[in-house]
């Protein structure tokens, strides 16, 4: 609220509060007018809602001021009398009356004591609050002589049943139930438990050649010029091969060592023979440029598919096998210049 709190204001004003009825029952609508005399020209303003933690509800609100007074007046008025109209507005001094009405529903039963109700009043930047006293109400209920017509009696105590004893016997037989599969989850949990070893299938080392073999052939390396690639990977499915079939360090061996190695594993000439020259041709495109014809790089597949078939049944019962074929990824460690014809990863072809 803006403006100074003036108190000498309330000098010249009076404020009355009425209601109606006097007493009321629980449901009835009490009528709350506040009428406040003020000198002319001062604005009054009366409270929009109930004051707070007041024991009734707002339910309807007129503003009666001194100029709607005078305009209701003047309409029932003739016009000899229409210059008379202000005047009822005004109270007999001489001063602005203002009238507010509320319809309101009490709550509560019995004397009813409703909260102070506060009208500010101004002039200009000054401004007063006047209240009224606390307003009282009878609200007289009407249960009292229904309840006695009707003979209504108090509730009966609540009537005891008796008890069954199987429950009991059931949740004993639980209970039993509960501890003794807790022991044996806590000493089925304590026993050692053998590790589970995923199983995982092993193939031959052959099976694994003629895998590689055929995929070297679907990369068609040598259709693109891409001779020394081909080479590399061809030599290391036969070095890895040996390796695994028969044990033979062939992957880090020269050719002449892993002939030899070959020999002394009971290979015949032939194979021994086929091996080396599949070798010394890889070697030749790897190491002195030799680029061979599309048709023998092609027929090279074929050189070694025909080794590993014919010494396949060669291998022991202990013979290593292998997890997956080596890859065919045609980028691969190539030895450095001048190792002694070594093929990729160590081994000469």
């Amino acid at each position: 609220m803006f403006g100074r709190e003036a108190p000498e204001l309330l000098r010249d004003v009076h404020l009355e509060a009425h209601t109606a009825p006097d007493s009321l029952t629980v449901g009835d609508r009490l009528t709350l007018e506040l009428s406040v005399d003020a000198p002319h020209g001062m604005d009054v303003r009366f409270p929009d809602t109930v004051p707070a933690n007041d024991k009734s509800d707002l339910l309807d609100r007129t503003i009666t001021s001194p100029t709607d007074a005078a305009q209701q007046t003047g309409n029932k008025t003739s016009p000899k009398s229409a210059d008379k109209a202000n005047d009822k507005g005004r109270a007999a001094d001489g001063r602005d009356h203002w009238t507010a009405r509320y319809t309101l529903a009490v709550f509560g039963v019995g004397d009813v004591a409703l909260a102070p109700w506060h009208v500010t009043v101004r002039a200009d930047s000054l401004y007063a609050i006047a209240s009224t006293d606390s307003i009282r109400v009878t609200v007289d209920t009407v249960l009292t002589d229904s309840l006695a017509q009707a003979k209504i009696r108090d509730l009966k105590p609540q009537e005891g049943l008796p008890l069954s004893e199987w429950p009991w016997i059931a949740g004993g037989i639980a209970a039993v139930a509960l501890a003794v599969a807790l022991v044996w989850w806590l000493r089925r949990r304590r026993r050692p438990q053998a590790a589970i070893i995923p199983f995982v299938r092993q193939r031959p080392a052959d099976e694994v050649a003629l895998e590689a073999l055929r995929r070297l052939e679907t990369q068609r390396l040598t259709l693109e010029g891409r001779f020394k690639e081909h080479y590399v990977v061809l030599s290391e499915i036969l070095r890895r091969y040996l390796e695994d079939g028969f044990g033979v360090a062939a992957l880090e061996e020269t050719t002449e060592e892993m002939c030899y190695d070959l020999g002394r594993h009971g290979f015949d000439r032939a194979p021994v023979q086929q091996v080396r020259a599949l070798s010394d041709e890889a070697d030749l495109v790897k190491f002195a440029k030799f680029e061979p014809s599309i048709e023998d790089a092609v027929r090279a597949i074929d050189r070694v598919r025909d080794v590993v078939k014919a010494t396949c049944m060669r291998m022991t019962v202990g013979a290593p096998v292998v997890l997956a074929a080596p890859t065919l990824d045609p980028v691969v460690a190539m030895p450095a210049p001048g190792s002694g014809g070594a093929m990729a990863q160590g081994g000469s072809a």
